[in-house]
């Protein structure tokens, strides 16, 4: 099958160069032409440029892929920006190396606006999550505004990683029993296969890859289910052929922020089940 979209991440900032062999839909210089007169244009390029300059760098980037002919160049795209003003120390260490990311989302062809997330990036298994609305507010900024008023919004969700981190170090302090663990497994299964047939387990969603993940923690259980759930590569069985398989990676943009920010509450939710 076509991947539905190029991916880069690095452990330095992003050139341009980089970027536009990724997602050169950053680089229009005009919208699609089915767009109409009231949509400003804003490119992605100026954004990135000013994030730089305000000592945000760009390291992860990338582009959904079109089918309808002449639209690829103006498609989704999603860059991953870390706050390097004061250096690039992981905010906690202890779970992992764990880094605030400001993440944003736009294309030129009229299916997003710009779209701006708090994410988290843990380098030990290079996952990148996303947290939901529920815990930081998403900001939305139409197609009508500046390039000034999307980074003083970037500011605003930057203003709010503490809040994100304090929930990650509250989620690392609570224990599930093996049932509670099914529990979310089961749950976290619905989000990413909503036909309910599902091709691995609930068990194999919680299996940790590493040893310094085994710890019962609801982080860990998170996480792991996160990374199994979205990155794939689990073997399983098809539930109409029971013929043998691994898992896809869910690597379209829409898809992996949506999976992405339901795991997030579903780990919220538990957190304030348990107390």
């Amino acid at each position: 099958m076509t991947p539905t979209h190029h991916f880069l991440r690095a452990e330095q900032a992003l050139s341009n160069d980089q970027i536009m062999r990724t997602a050169p839909s950053v680089f229009a210089s005009q919208p699609w032409e089915g767009m109409s007169d009231r949509y400003t244009f804003i490119p992605t390029i100026q954004i990135v440029d000013k994030m730089r300059a305000e000592g945000f760098q760009p390291v992860a980037v990338s582009q959904s892929r079109s089918r309808v002919p002449g639209k690829q160049d103006y498609t989704r795209h999603q860059i991953r920006f870390r706050d390097l003003r004061h250096g690039n120390e992981p905010a906690i260490r202890t779970l992992g190396a764990i880094y605030p990311e400001l993440v944003l989302t736009n294309s030129h062809d009229g299916a997003s606006t710009y779209n701006l997330d708090a994410g988290l990036f843990r380098l030990v298994c290079l996952n990148g999550m996303m947290v939901a609305e529920g815990e930081v507010s998403q900001i939305k900024v139409r197609h009508t505004g500046s390039a000034d008023g999307i980074i003083e919004a970037s500011y605003s969700i930057v203003e709010e990683f503490p809040k994100v981190l304090a929930a990650v170090e509250a989620y690392s302090s609570v224990k599930l029993s093996a049932p509670q663990q099914n529990a979310f497994a089961t749950a976290a299964l619905s989000l990413r296969y909503d036909d309910g047939e599902a091709p691995i387990t609930p068990a194999q969603v919680i299996q940790p890859r590493r040893s310094a993940d085994s710890d019962p923690t609801l982080w860990n259980t998170f996480q792991v289910t996160q990374e199994h759930l979205v990155n794939g590569g689990v073997r399983g069985n098809n539930p109409e052929t029971h013929r043998r398989l691994r898992t896809r990676a869910v690597t379209g943009i829409s898809e992996n922020t949506r999976l992405n920010k339901a795991l997030w509450t579903l780990t919220e939710k538990m957190r304030e089940l348990l107390g």
